[in-house]
């Protein structure tokens, strides 16, 4: 933990936000704020595997078999990088491409029963991080996180 109080660091301003810009300060305080607390927990809960990598087989064992064209659009890096990722994956026995039954050209990246497994196990790690430093928030705190929850699910546009 921070031996920064929480009223202070939710009061921090961050520099260089331009305040000609609507919501300037307001991205760039949530910005430095997630950022932070993505670090933490990383730190606090490491995964198997790297964070591409991570983040494409959880998206995978969210949204079900994606196409390795669409994983790489979904997770914003190029064909080439995805390419790279999902060989890792499949020479770790995380994830397999089979055919798309809509188009025999095509192949669907589907999570293995270990890449479902390695994902709970994360999100379980690091879900006990953060219901850790929940505890630690006071009431209001936690019923601020609680409300705004609908604001940050909007922001992600995975609807």
């Amino acid at each position: 933990m921070s031996d920064k109080p929480a009223t202070a660091a939710a009061a921090d301003t961050v520099p260089d936000a331009d305040p000609a810009e609507p919501y300037a300060a307001d991205a760039a305080a949530l910005f430095v704020a997630m950022a932070r607390l993505n670090r933490l927990v990383r730190r606090k809960a490491p995964a198997q595997l790297g964070h591409s990598a991570v983040a494409a087989l959880a998206t995978v064992v969210w949204f079900g078999p994606l196409r390795p064209s669409d994983l790489a659009a979904r997770e914003g890096v190029s064909a080439p990088t995805m390419t790279r990722v999902l060989s890792g994956l499949e020479a770790g026995g995380y994830a397999i491409r089979e055919p798309d039954p809509a188009d025999g050209r095509a192949s669907l990246v589907r999570a293995t029963a270990e890449g479902v497994a390695l994902i709970k196990g994360n999100r379980s790690a690091r879900s006990r991080v953060l219901r850790e430093r929940i505890a630690a928030l006071t009431d209001e705190q936690r019923a601020a996180l609680r409300a705004a929850l609908p604001a940050l699910h909007a922001l992600t546009g995975d609807d």
